[in-house]
């Protein structure tokens, strides 16, 4: 059979959907050595493993191309000259008017351009107003990452849940506990900063509310009891800037808040398992892939108790109102100074998080591109 990947992902270091599309594809060549498989991107990208029955498709030139459009025209052309049986697009969209001989796969992370479009760039927005809900019309079957996401295709875009999949991500086996003093020491002296601190995980970008986490903060140093330092991990995003003005107007300094940029995925568990707390307080997520990998390596969780979060972390993690920065300063200053409470989470989220598996993840996957072709 031969499968054809949106392979744009892989050509982004940065960024959730990356990181799902690369593990997954991680694990197609251990999972399914017979199909063939053909990667499709306007950029050169790195896969994982030489594999003989994958092929890559990367077009010259093809960068000067916004990707969207280069979807829709250089990588479309290029598919049905490759004679697909099946393509997976991996990113919200597929190229329009493929043949209906051709199965198509679709993965929905999320419907944050329905429920939140103030939190995304004008451009973004625009490409899933125009090319998403003709892209779900023209699937097959629509991989979504919760069942949170199924209700919201249901309810906010009207498709059957007939023809949903639910696919939970995963954490690699990168993610798990450490020493933690051992984890304390590491990222103090890499990155310069306290060896007590709290983390955040994800993009600088209004959907992730930061700006909640920062009053969390402000009204922890004002009861003149808080000594930690929160780290944020995270590549620039759009409309960073308003994060920036809010450190500066709470008058939070660089030994309470600090800004450490994309960190490298190999670092990423022993940020985790040096942190004594992970605050999570987006206001909306398709999945939440920071939870998992959070949950895995034992550390305990402070998370909003909105859209998927609730499914993903269940009991183990302490939920509260993401816009409510007092309620997230009591949660935070209540896991770091109740023991039990600390232990108790740090179980449930290790137990939690043994159901997220990119092995179980790929398998669904594979079983979706290959079921309907075959």
């Amino acid at each position: 059979m031969r499968i054809g990947i949106d392979a744009r992902p892989l050509a982004t270091h940065s960024g959730g959907i990356p990181r799902v599309v690369r593990s997954i594809v991680r694990e197609l060549a251990q999972l399914d050595p017979q199909n063939e498989y053909y990667f499709y991107s306007h950029r050169d990208f790195q896969l994982p493993f030489r594999m003989p029955n994958w092929r890559k498709r990367v077009e010259p030139l093809a960068h000067v191309l916004p990707g969207t459009l280069w979807l829709q025209v250089v990588a479309k052309r290029r598919i049905l000259q490759d004679r697909l049986d099946v393509f997976w697009g991996t990113a919200h969209v597929l190229p329009l008017g493929l043949p209906s001989s051709m199965v198509k796969i679709l993965t929905a992370y999320d419907l944050v351009w329905l429920k939140y479009p103030e939190t995304m760039s004008w451009y973004n927005r625009q490409v899933n107003r125009s090319l998403a809900p003709p892209s779900m019309r023209q699937a097959d079957r629509i991989m979504v990452i919760s069942e949170s996401t199924a209700k919201d295709l249901q309810v906010l875009a009207g498709i059957e849940r007939s023809k949903v999949e639910v696919v939970y991500l995963g954490a690699s086996q990168a993610y798990r506990p450490r020493d933690r003093a051992a984890a304390v020491r590491y990222i103090a002296a890499k990155f310069g900063v306290s060896e007590n601190f709290i983390c955040a995980v994800g993009t600088l970008e209004p959907r992730k509310n930061l700006v909640t986490l920062l009053g969390a903060v402000r009204r922890l140093r004002d009861r003149r009891s808080w000594r930690h330092q929160l780290l944020v991990a995270g590549a620039r995003g759009w409309k960073e800037s308003r994060i920036h003005q809010t450190v500066r107007r709470l008058g939070l300094f660089e030994h309470e808040v600090r800004f450490l940029g994309y960190v490298p995925e190999e670092d990423l568990p022993l940020l985790y398992s040096g942190a004594a707390v992970f605050v999570f307080p987006s206001i909306y997520e398709g999945f939440g892939l920071p939870l998992a990998e959070a949950m895995a390596c034992g550390v305990p969780i402070v998370a909003s108790d909105c859209s998927s979060i609730p499914e993903i972390v269940q009991d183990a993690a302490l939920l509260v109102s993401p816009h409510r920065p007092e309620e997230f300063a009591n949660a935070i200053a209540r896991v770091i100074e109740d023991h039990e409470l600390r232990v108790a989470l740090v179980e449930k989220g290790l137990n939690r998080a043994r159901l997220f598996r990119w092995d179980t993840a790929a398998r669904k996957v594979i079983r979706m591109l290959t079921r309907d072709a075959a």
